[in-house]
């Protein structure tokens, strides 16, 4: 026990000895790193101040111009041909010809023949209604020789032919003579017209859509021959909702006076390219479409197959192609911007002379892909902007930076 105590004590006197030892060494390395710290400190580079500036956002903005206008209207519709009818058969017979009907899609002239059908026995008819106009011409004959001989014998025998009776002078005879004549002739007019349709010739000049006979084919009056449009004009049916009608200035009752200053344009993609017709105004149906609340202006385009020097990539502007229309009538006082200068619930925002944003109401005559048409709201001279500002805020400082024109933006409109 004795033994252990002493050797507790001696380890206990060699851990504070050692520690004594360590003190010098721990004290010099706090005092290097105090003595680091203060240098780095005293003797640290000292960077560039620079001020900096709040610069105010970026407007982009034009002039606003108050100018008489014809606001354009869009619509689409499909086109149609102007003239499309049923061929029907006239006369029975057998089909013996097919000349322009030989196939669907075909092109044919005005008088052109399309198709013909056996006509002997209407050759036949006229040769007998013939023989029957030269029998009824020789009773003629005949009853008004006999009726003149009549009139003969009675003076012959003292008695005036004129108080004599009808019959006595044969009259009646001479009457169903002629009457009978005129029937033949009637009947010889029958055959000769029955003949001339067994010829079926265009009515205009036209395209086929559809043959429903072909040769050797028997046909009865009323069979139906053919499906035909003339090609010499078409149609479009173009939607308008009531508003679009009064930017347009139509009417419900007469607008003949639109003829003149209606200007219709009609747009269709044929593959990567964008052909035009110009066509003109026709007329208004007479009512409202019950389903949609919509009135239908009719457009027309003449001579739509022709080529033309200017257009001679042009493709036909066939019934059944899809266009679109832009319409222009009368002429309003508006601003016309580019549709980036609206803003949310009917606004636009407006530069003051402090260069101060201004949130301002206006009314929009009409809008479309690119523009805007503003009726009432600015004045001329208003700065309009027509970029987007981040958190705009009415009073806050921009930045002003004038447009010239309208063309860049809107390409870029178009683009997005």
């Amino acid at each position: 026990m004795v033994d252990d105590n002493k050797l507790s004590q001696n380890k206990i006197t060699s851990a504070c000895v050692s520690s004594k030892k360590q003190f010098p060494l721990v004290f010099i390395i706090i005092f290097l790193a105090l003595t680091v710290s203060l240098l780095l400190y005293f003797f640290k580079p000292e960077a560039d101040k620079i001020e900096v500036q709040d610069e105010p956002p970026l407007a982009e903005f034009i002039i606003a111009n108050v100018e008489s206008i014809a606001v354009p209207v869009a619509s689409q519709g499909s086109i149609k041909a102007k003239i499309h009818i049923k061929l029907v058969a006239e006369v029975s017979g057998r089909v013996t010809r097919m000349a322009k009907l030989k196939f669907d899609g075909g092109f044919f002239k005005k008088g052109d023949l399309l198709l013909s059908i056996d006509e002997t026995d209407y050759r036949l008819a006229i040769s007998r209604a013939k023989a029957q106009v030269a029998a009824a011409r020789q009773q003629l004959v005949r009853a008004e020789t006999e009726a003149g001989q009549a009139k003969y014998d009675l003076r012959q025998i003292g008695r005036d032919p004129s108080k004599s009776t009808s019959y006595a002078l044969r009259e009646p005879q001479l009457a169903e003579a002629r009457a009978n004549l005129q029937a033949a002739q009637a009947d010889l007019k029958i055959s000769e017209l029955q003949m001339q349709r067994t010829t079926v010739s265009a009515p205009f000049d036209g395209r086929v859509v559809s043959k429903q006979v072909d040769i050797g084919q028997y046909v009865s009056a009323g069979t139906l021959l053919a499906d035909i449009y003339s090609t010499e004009s078409v149609t479009v049916r173009l939607p308008l909702s009531l508003r679009q009608t009064e930017l347009l200035g139509i009417k419900l009752r007469n607008n003949q006076q639109l003829i003149q200053t209606m200007k219709i344009n009609l747009i269709a993609n044929s593959t990567s390219k964008k052909h035009q017709w110009m066509a003109k105004f026709s007329h208004t149906e007479g009512e409202i479409d019950v389903r949609n609340r919509l009135v239908y202006l009719v457009a027309e385009v003449d001579s739509p197959y022709v080529k033309k020097l200017e257009f001679i990539d042009r493709p036909p502007l066939t019934p059944g192609m899809f266009v679109k229309a832009e319409i222009t009538g009368l002429e309003q006082s508006t601003v016309k911007l580019p549709r980036s200068a609206l803003r949310y619930d009917e606004n636009v925002w407006l530069l003051d002379e402090l260069n101060q944003l201004q949130k301002t109401p206006v009314e929009i005559l009409n809008k479309d892909r690119n523009y805007i048409y503003v009726k009432t709201g600015l004045s001329q001279g208003d700065r309009v902007i027509i970029n987007s500002i981040d958190f705009p805020l009415n009073g806050m400082k921009l930045s002003p930076l004038l447009i010239n024109s309208m063309s860049s933006k809107t390409a870029k409109i178009s683009h997005e």
